[in-house]
């Protein structure tokens, strides 16, 4: 597996990822283009996620011939930028100049891009796929659309956003300060109607033993958001970081065979 750097500039700030593609890490002649899937973290994560799941995802989809770009978001990771000013108006933004940079690559072929999305990650893929056009396929796991119901009733995991309201004051989300504008954003956000105009084949995949309700899921496969273009396969037993094997075998599996499936290169 050849495993490279990549950064793009956005709004001024550098954001950080890895591009893993099949073959010999220092190829000779031409480079060809192809099958890519972007990955998408979660609120506070990184590119390699929860026990490096999006390294696992990647490995596998390279075997299978599938080129994966995986980067942290603003304030996220190595990427330049403060978690404090973070929103997801402003990650779907941010990801849409991402998608423009990863297309640019001579190793992508910019018509067979797939988006990946892990918890509030897969909200801000949906968004991001509903306004590119030329999305192949979009994966969801653990979807993360509660945070606006929280964040609306003023709290999220069940503990008070209180603190944002102080001066200079921010929410301790797992040691990162988390600012106003992630809330304010929430309050005028509808993760579903951002998606609804997306056209392509989604899958979104749920454990059980998830924290987020898996009416959340659900809720994309309605007729006014994916309706017949979704399929929720709901995996007993899973939590929202897919910690426990089988069920993250099952995860991974799915997802390669779902790209490979709606891929202008390998479908059959």
């Amino acid at each position: 597996m050849n495993v490279q750097p990549f950064a793009t500039e956005v709004r001024g700030l550098t954001l950080r990822g890895t591009h893993y593609l099949p073959g010999d890490p220092s190829p000779t002649g031409p480079v060809a283009p192809r099958t890519t899937a972007v990955l998408l973290h979660g609120f506070g994560g990184s590119r390699v996620e929860t026990t490096g799941v999006f390294v696992t995802l990647a490995r596998a989809l390279v075997a299978a011939g599938i080129g994966v770009v995986a980067f942290d978001r603003a304030g996220h990771g190595e990427s330049d930028g403060e978690f404090f000013d973070t929103t997801a108006s402003g990650d779907i933004a941010d990801t849409r100049d991402v998608l423009a940079a990863v297309r640019a690559l001579p190793e992508v072929d910019a018509d067979d891009v797939h988006l990946v999305g892990m918890s509030l990650g897969s909200v801000i893929a949906a968004a991001v796929a509903a306004e590119e056009a030329d999305v192949r396929s979009l994966t969801m796991w653990s979807t993360a659309s509660v945070f606006v119901d929280d964040i609306r009733a003023g709290q999220i995991q069940g503990r008070s956003l209180a603190a944002l309201d102080a001066p200079g004051g921010f929410f301790d989300f797992f040691g990162m300060r988390m600012g106003p504008a992630m809330r304010d954003d929430a309050l005028g956000f509808d993760p579903y109607a951002r998606a609804a105009a997306y056209r392509g084949p989604a899958l979104l995949l749920h454990g059980t033993a998830d924290f987020v309700p898996l009416r959340c899921a659900e809720r994309y496969t309605q007729a006014d958001v994916f309706g017949e273009r979704a399929e929720l396969v709901v995996v007993e037993g899973a939590d929202h970081g897919w910690a426990q094997l089988p069920q993250r075998d099952d995860l991974i599996a799915r997802t390669v065979s779902f790209i490979q499936n709606h891929s202008e290169r390998t479908a059959s």
